[in-house]
């Protein structure tokens, strides 16, 4: 969810910057210029890592848009954990 809350702030600061400035939004249209860059950033991103590496890079690009496994009686109840572990070795301590 934060992704996506992300990419649009990115996106909307973008768009609001250029507009500030009296800009034309038809100029930051060039598919051309979008393939260029993007085509660039993939290959170097392939050039620079071994394959193990770069699966896990877009196993956790997948990853970023799917839900949270962790809930909230999760860390609820980890959270008592660590409260009942960290209360019962503050009074075993010597």
């Amino acid at each position: 969810m934060f992704a996506i809350i992300g990419i649009v702030v990115v996106f909307g600061a973008i768009v609001g910057g250029y507009l500030m400035e009296h800009g034309n939004l038809l100029v930051l249209l060039q598919p051309a210029e979008l393939i260029i860059i993007g085509g660039a950033a993939l290959g170097t991103m392939l050039i620079a890592n071994p394959l193990p590496i770069v699966i896990k890079i877009l196993k956790g690009f997948v990853g970023v848009f799917l839900p949270s496994p962790f809930s909230k009686a999760f860390y609820l109840t980890h959270l008592k954990m660590l409260t009942n572990y960290f209360t019962t070795r503050a009074r075993t301590a010597p």
